[in-house]
């Protein structure tokens, strides 16, 4: 009986080690996943930063175009203003004029949409500044994580190494068929493969056990498993 209730406790530490096994590769599982979000972060801030100067170009492309066509319309005002001295017809002086005033007067739109486009250049370039400056802060901090959780992860692959040398250690003192039967439990039912009686329960599926089954864990003659799980059972 005595050979029994120990072998059980014996398959009872190699869970907990194996079930805080369990809990750290699960652990580690989690941290690509954090690394990957810290780089997307830094992805998206990257492409909201370059389409904000994408917008600063746009604007600085359309002020050039407006200087260009601004250049043009001084052009033709001066051109008209030239031919108005070999007109020789009154209709023709007068027609030559209103161009000349639509063209001043297209010279002025120009003028103020020029003026507009300098203050949103001005104030784009500004706000580029200040988010070029979040963003290599943000860099900085997003790379800390990074490296925080590198760090974390490094700390978990070594504490699982140290639990697996003291997992295989502890689990050549059971003998090998125990150890296989275990095993296959575990591997079957979701980690678990030795749960108590709880009252009348199985520790495992929670479901009421055969007073019979009670009865025989108890007396600890054999190991005794549970009709509806197929877990190891013992007496606490």
């Amino acid at each position: 009986m005595a050979d029994i209730r120990e072998k059980l406790q014996q398959l009872v530490k190699l869970q907990e080690k194996d079930c805080a096994l369990d809990a750290l590769r699960k652990k580690t599982k989690d941290f690509p996943a954090q690394i990957e979000s810290e780089k997307g972060s830094m992805v998206r801030l990257r492409a909201e930063f370059e389409e904000k100067k994408g917008k600063l170009t746009q604007y600085q492309m359309k002020r050039k175009e407006k200087e260009i066509e601004l250049d043009s319309k001084e052009g033709q005002i001066k051109k008209h203003n030239m031919e108005l001295n070999s007109i020789k017809s009154n209709d023709a002086y007068k027609a030559l004029l209103a161009e000349i005033a639509k063209a001043k007067n297209d010279k002025s739109a120009l003028e103020n949409e020029i003026l507009e486009l300098m203050d949103l250049v001005e104030k784009e370039s500004a706000q580029i500044k200040e988010e070029e400056k979040k963003l290599k802060t943000k860099d900085v901090e997003i790379q800390a994580n990074i490296g925080r959780i590198q760090n974390e992860l490094k700390q978990v692959e070594e504490q699982i190494a140290v639990l697996e040398k003291e997992r295989n250690e502890f689990s050549v003192t059971i003998p090998k068929d125990i150890l296989s039967r275990y095993d296959y439990i575990r591997e079957s039912r979701g980690g678990v493969a030795i749960v108590p009686v709880e009252g009348s329960d199985c520790g495992g599926c929670h479901i009421v056990l055969r007073p019979q089954i009670i009865n025989d864990v108890c007396k600890g003659q054999d190991f005794i498993t549970c009709d509806s799980c197929s877990r190891i059972l013992y007496k606490k």
